[in-house]
């Protein structure tokens, strides 16, 4: 089993979030947990998987969440799948993971 750690990385430009995507929920809710097993942030979209919908939406409200730009926020990888690397510009893996664990208690 894998801890919240893991779900996200330093990187030089600021940190690496590991992500999955449930879109078009019936809610928004950022972080919605956390996946033991893959060792990522689960995060639900009311947006669909239709055109980019949710994937635009995953990153304002990552860049929202965490007080950063919208162009601070990018997808690195999994652009059609629900598991995403989602790099963030700019801020450090310590406010991160610390802002994660109050969301998730």
């Amino acid at each position: 089993m894998k801890s919240l750690d893991d779900a996200v990385e330093r990187h030089p430009d600021g940190v690496v979030l590991h992500v999955d995507v449930l879109p078009g929920s019936s809610e928004l809710v950022i972080p919605a947990g956390f996946n033991a097993w893959r060792g990522s942030i689960e995060i639900r979209l009311t947006e669909r998987a239709d055109h980019g919908r949710a994937n635009r939406q995953l990153l304002q409200e990552l860049a929202r969440a965490f007080g950063l730009s919208q162009g601070a926020v990018e997808i690195v990888s999994g652009h059609r799948s629900h598991r995403k690397v989602v790099l963030m510009r700019g801020i450090d893996a310590g406010s991160v993971l610390a802002a994660l664990r109050r969301s998730l208690g």
